[in-house]
Order: structure tokens, then C-alpha cells, then sequence
């Protein structure tokens, strides 16, 4: 089969895809990831091929609207301007969607790419698996949608997911009835979620349900699969497996440090990061290992006991550390527990609050949406997770999550699929 996985958004949202491409590459199949153009030398070193789509995530957050509506710490708001922007470039972007559609027979989606993916797939009859690594938004009366845990009972449940269904409608309507008649597609009167889903397409959740069991009710191609990892074989040679000497010294000569980074999840307001890393360093014996990601932190101090990156190989740092400190996006919540490492979720929007939520009721680690962040409650959060009934939770859930064949399980369901 020749098939495209189309993505758009950070590091989060490319790296699980190419554990996805390795597993049906080693089936078989010719593979293609299209993302944003500036992932394209991390794509393209493990082997696969890589269609460029318009625009730079990483220069889309860091301009200067981006850096002010991610000190909102607004979901809302960020959706707004995530739209606004593609919105913005929506010729060049439905271009380089048009031209990638071109090369593949069978295609692989993530949520954000719906407004144009389904479109195109629509019109050009090529069959289409949505994946996403997120708790879910199919429908269930077992519990409600991510962060609306308001209450818990069946008919209020399922109101959620319509709820937010109707929301994210509101958001892509515009520009998903009008590329759909620039492509010569009637107009949808319903919302895009709906409308896909009456097509049955197989709809992947890349998530381990050791977290989020899969609800008894789903019907159809509706699957919990597991989370996704690239092969220990495939990271050979790699940026994985790529530790700078300077940083293996500093790991070796101290103990167990604690890793804190928040990827490709812009921090809008770095001063305030800045000045907790200060005060954890003079307050405590903790050796911190930071990575900055796609965030700009400037006047970080210079200590025996702090180690800065940009970015690191977790597959092979995490074993040797003794805590996670991060946003809380599942690829990396994925990598932690796989480790067995407690964590502190500081969570900024979107599904990150949930994923906090489900890591504290299960005493894995730690829940501090960022609002509410202070020194004193990051202090008591690394306390907490070194406890032994936080550690031991840890070591079970971790060996559940390496048992778990979420690779093996998403390739099969996909190649069944599109068989």
C-alpha cells in the first residue's frame, strides 16, 4: 500500500507518526509523513519520506501574536489564532495538502489537518484513518469529554461530546465549506465531525488503556490502541539515540536528576520558569536537567546542579532520571511512563489539564494547571513523587505500557482497514 500520514502542529504531533510510518514500513508499505515544512530533517533521518506543508509551527508560536496569546494561557484563545493564522495561508497551505494527496493512495490523518484532509479525500475517493493521540471525543455515556468532568452520568456524558463537537465546528466552518466548494463539494449543512463519522471511517485513539480503558459502547472502527513507539532498532543512528558527551559527564558525576521541558508547548511567560528554576536550585539539592524546546528562555542561572538543552533524546535520558516535569502531552506522558518515571504535569490547555487529572486519581505523579504554579507547590509535587506508593505505581504502570503492542495493534487495525 502506498500510504501519506498527514499532521500539522509541534513535535507532538509528528514524532508518534513516526513510529506509525516505521511499524507499516516494516510490513511492507511505502510511507509517507506530511507535516509542517521545518520537521522535515527530523522526519527524513529516520528513513521516511516527507511532503513539506506550508509554514513553520515553531515560528508560528514564537512571532510575536504567538508569544501574546500563549501568555493568555487561553484554550480559546489559542484555538482562535491557530485558525486565524491557517486561515491566513490557507492558499499555499491547501497547495502543498493538494500536491501530497497526489503521491498516496491511502491516507492517515490528525484533527487538525480535518478541515482539508477530509476534503480532499472526499473528492479525489481515497479511503481515510483518523488517529489521535488525546483522550477521546467519540461519544460514550461511561464518562464525559477530557476536561468537562463536571458531573459523571450517562445522558450529561454524551451532551459533552456533542458540545464540543458543535464548538469545534464553529471554528472550521467557514473554511471547510469553502475549500470544499473550490473542490466542487456541496456545502455541509451538519458539523464535520458528524458528517465524517457517518462514513465509518477507522478512528484511532493512540493512547494507553491502562489510562482511558476503551467505553464498552463505542460501536464500529472506534479503537483504543495503545501508545505509539519507534522501535528500539529503528533509533539507531538517529537523534534518539544522539547524547552529547557534555551532557553524559554531567549525568554520571551527581545523582538522578529530575528532567523538566515542555517541548514544542510554547511557554509564554518564560520569566516565571525562570525564577521557580532559581529557587527549586537554592532551596533544594535537586539537579534538574532543562530542556528549552521551542521556548526562548533567557538569564537562566548558571549552576553546578542545572544542565540546559534544547532538546534531548528521551528514549535514552528519561531511564536515568528520577522524575518528569513537562505539559503533560501524551507522546512525552508516553515515553515518562514507559520509563517508570513519577511525574508533575504542569499543564497549560487543551488536553493537557486531563491528562493531569488521570495521573493524579492514579497516583502516577502530580497536577498543577500553570496558573496555580508557585515554588512552594513544585517543592511538595517532587516530594510527592518520590514516595513509595507513587514510585511502585509507576513500576506497574510502566510494565503495563511496555506490554501493551500499541504499534503492533495500530498497524494491524490500519492495514485491515485499507485492505
Amino acid at each position: 500500500m502506498n500510504i501519506g500520514i498527514f499532521t500539522y502542529g509541534t513535535r507532538g504531533d509528528v514524532q508518534p507518526y513516526i513510529a506509525l510510518a516505521l511499524g507499516l514500513m516494516d510490513k511492507g508499505h511505502s510511507v509517507m509523513i506530511a507535516a509542517p515544512e521545518n520537521f522535515k530533517a527530523f522526519v527524513e533521518d529516520f528513513g521516511i519520506p516527507f511532503h513539506p506543508l506550508y509554514g513553520d509551527a515553531e515560528k508560528l508560536m514564537n512571532s510575536h501574536e504567538g508569544q501574546s496569546v500563549l501568555k493568555a494561557e487561553n484554550t480559546i484563545k489559542l484555538m482562535k489564532y491557530f485558525f486565524k493564522v491557517l486561515n491566513e495561508k490557507k492558499v499555499p497551505l491547501r497547495k502543498s495538502y493538494l500536491e501530497g494527496f497526489d503521491k498516496v493512495d491511502f491516507v492517515i490523518v490528525n484533527s487538525a489537518t480535518l478541515p482539508i484532509t477530509s476534503a480532499i479525500a472526499e473528492r479525489q475517493h481515497k479511503k481515510m484513518a483518523l488517529t489521535y493521540f488525546m483522550p477521546p471525543v467519540v461519544p460514550t455515556a461511561e464518562f464525559p469529554l477530557a476536561d468537562f468532568d463536571l458531573f459523571n452520568f450517562p445522558l450529561y456524558n454524551k451532551l459533552t461530546y456533542k458540545l464540543a463537537h458543535a464548538f469545534f465546528w464553529k471554528f472550521v466552518k467557514k473554511e471547510t465549506n469553502e475549500f470544499r466548494q473550490e473542490l466542487g463539494l456541496p456545502v455541509l449543512k451538519e458539523n464535520l465531525v458528524s458528517y465524517i463519522g457517518k462514513q465509518k471511517p477507522l478512528d484511532l485513539y493512540c493512547i494507553s488503556p491502562s489510562l482511558i480503558p476503551q467505553p464498552k459502547d463505542w460501536e464500529g472502527l472506534s479503537k483504543i490502541t495503545g501508545f505509539l513507539t519507534v522501535p528500539p532498532k529503528s533509533r539507531e543512528h538517529t537523534e534518539l539515540d544522539k547524547i552529547p558527551a557534555e551532557l553524559r559527564d554531567w549525568l554520571v558525576n551527581g545523582d538522578k536528576p529530575v528532567y523538566m521541558g515542555f517541548g514544542s508547548n510554547g511557554v509564554g511567560n518564560p520569566e516565571k520558569f525562570i525564577s521557580i528554576i532559581k529557587d527549586v536550585l537554592t532551596q533544594t539539592n535537586e539537579r534538574i536537567l532543562f530542556c528549552t524546546g521551542w521556548s526562548i528562555f533567557e538569564g537562566l542561572p548558571v549552576h553546578p546542579n542545572l544542565y540546559v538543552a534544547k532538546y534531548i533524546n528521551h528514549e535514552a535520558i528519561l531511564p536515568q532520571c528520577k522524575a518528569g516535569i513537562f505539559h503533560g502531552g501524551a507522546g512525552t506522558l508516553a515515553t515518562m511512563l514507559r520509563n517508570s518515571l513519577p511525574v508533575i504535569i504542569i499543564s497549560f490547555y487543551t488536553d493537557q489539564p486531563t491528562w493531569g487529572k488521570i495521573i493524579a486519581r492514579k497516583n502516577l505523579g502530580v497536577h498543577i494547571p500553570l496558573k496555580k504554579l508557585t515554588v512552594e507547590k513544585l517543592i511538595n509535587a517532587l516530594a510527592k513523587v518520590q514516595t513509595a506508593e507513587t514510585k511502585q505505581n509507576v513500576l506497574v504502570i510502566g510494565e503495563r505500557i511496555r506490554n501493551e503492542k500499541g504499534l503492533e495493534n495500530a498497524v494491524g487495525e490500519i492495514e485491515r482497514y485499507f485492505a
